[in-house]
């Protein structure tokens, strides 16, 4: 076994990092067009009842959250000339294109034979894109041990994948117009454009995968005489996980608090303001402060910390929503203000998560002599499904109580919405992320693990020999 620290903690190249960032482009903008289009899909292409679309999406994303410990196991055991991580990335996206063509097919059949298609292809897509996402985000703790270089190296990845979620805001529907156009416009079949676009997506994240493989490495390798992972290991690896519990939980609404804000700024934009148009607008005014709490995020935690990095940027995130919410609606320009203070902090404990995720691997080879970053980095997935199937259902729930109509599909123009309504889109999109993010501030008071107690972590992983550090092919 070769001892080389000093390489497994070395300073990772501008290109490397870019190469490890891009690897996520294609596949967000995937993601982003199915978790964003998936549901008007299913009603308006498909066929399918809302309250049927609605229940098929909860109950996938559900069990696809508790699905994602168990694909971390098998990455944990995957041994290969290419590294742990590595070969997921080329392989899966290949299967991954197909089935996300699938989710966008309506072939014609009987409304439970929807269902059942639409169950079977949504499941499988989520399954294949914790395959991928599981071990790209993972790959993370094998670049580099270093916690500081760690910081820097996750920035690149959530940046990018930001601007991938802007550019798939402002091009998906020109994109599925244009292809549905090409396909032969109202004479094709309504599903066309969708398909195509899947498609074109799916492309480009097996471009943007295939970059990561070929130029990213993996430094920190398990020993091949190292215990590997089994199922047993999932509850273990998390009850005695004390950083990592914490990070879930907070992590929880963290995500929710994002996922609500994201959510409901379709019905903001053309209830409240009035102009649905005005989706596109807010979200181009956000984006640039997303970017920049993004960019400043690693200078911060070297000066204070991951841990009051993540707080500090919560806390904003969490003013800046309190002070969008008593700006009511009537006032574009305040709340836009306090929209974009907001914005400044809503990525930045996302960057902070990936990486303190990373440490807690560390910690908890050291308790149970496994490394297990599978498993572990399984929960970020976990808790953002999960996170994210709640935020929907609540989402759907706080529309129906304060009286949200939905308009006929006849109608053209503005809808009048009630002032009860009005104030419960209001309360989604600022006082629901204003509450989360508080909550998502309290695990993280009690969270142990600094940088000086990861070094300490190292050093000690380093005298027992559990890791070995020779560079993979």
């Amino acid at each position: 076994m070769t001892d080389r620290m000093p390489e497994m903690t070395a300073r990772i190249s501008t290109k490397e990092k870019l190469a490890y960032g891009f690897g996520c482009f294609g596949q967000n903008c995937a993601y982003y067009f199915i978790s964003n289009f998936i549901l008007f899909f299913y009603t308006d292409i498909f066929g399918i009842l809302p309250a049927a679309a609605g229940t098929l999406l909860l109950i996938t994303k559900i069990w696809d959250g508790i699905n994602d410990p168990i694909m971390g196991v098998f990455v944990d055991r995957t041994r290969s000339r290419w590294g742990k991580f590595r070969p997921w990335l080329l392989f899966t996206p290949i299967i991954f294109v197909p089935i996300s063509v699938l989710c966008f097919s309506a072939p014609d059949l009987t409304m439970t034979g929807k269902l059942i298609w639409a169950y079977t292809t949504f499941i499988l897509f989520d399954m294949t894109y914790t395959a991928s996402d599981v071990p790209f985000w993972a790959m993370s703790s094998a670049i580099t041990a270093d916690t500081t270089e760690r910081n820097s190296v996750v920035v690149y990845p959530r940046f990018i994948a930001t601007i991938a979620v802007a550019l798939a805001t402002i091009g998906t529907l020109p994109l599925i117009q244009f292809f549905q156009k090409l396909a032969g416009g109202s004479e094709a079949r309504a599903d066309k454009g969708f398909q195509y676009t899947a498609l074109f997506y799916g492309i480009i994240t097996i471009i943007c995968f295939a970059i990561t493989f070929f130029f990213v490495r993996e430094r920190v390798v398990v020993s091949a005489n190292a215990k590997r992972a089994s199922t047993r290991d999932i509850v273990r690896t998390f009850t005695r996980n004390k950083p990592l519990l914490l990070l879930i939980l907070s992590g929880m609404f963290v995500n929710a608090a994002s996922g609500a804000k994201l959510s409901t700024l379709i019905y903001y934009a053309k209830y409240n303001l009035g102009n649905e148009n005005y989706n596109t607008l807010v979200a181009a005014l956000n984006i640039p402060f997303i970017l920049l709490g993004i960019a400043f995020t690693p200078k911060v935690a070297r000066r204070i910390g991951k841990k009051n990095t993540y707080i500090l940027f919560s806390a904003i995130f969490a003013i800046g929503s309190l002070g969008f919410f008593f700006s009511g609606w009537n006032n574009l320009i305040v709340a836009m203000i306090w929209s974009c203070i907001s914005s400044i902090g809503m990525a930045s404990p996302l960057v902070m998560q990936t990486s303190m995720l990373a440490d807690t691997i560390e910690y908890a080879e050291l308790k149970t002599g496994k490394r297990s970053e599978g498993i572990i980095f399984s929960s970020q997935t976990f808790m953002v499904k999960l996170a994210s199937a709640f935020t929907s259902w609540f989402i759907g729930i706080t529309l129906a109580v304060t009286g949200y109509v939905a308009p006929p599909s006849n109608h053209v123009g503005y809808f009048q919405q009630t002032d009860s309504a009005l104030m419960g889109i209001h309360s989604l999109i600022a006082l629901f992320p204003f509450i989360a993010c508080s909550l998502a501030i309290v695990p993280m008071l009690f969270y142990p693990l600094s940088e000086k107690r990861h070094g300490e972590i190292l050093k000690q992983l380093k005298i027992s020999s559990i890791v070995d550090t020779q560079e993979s092919p």
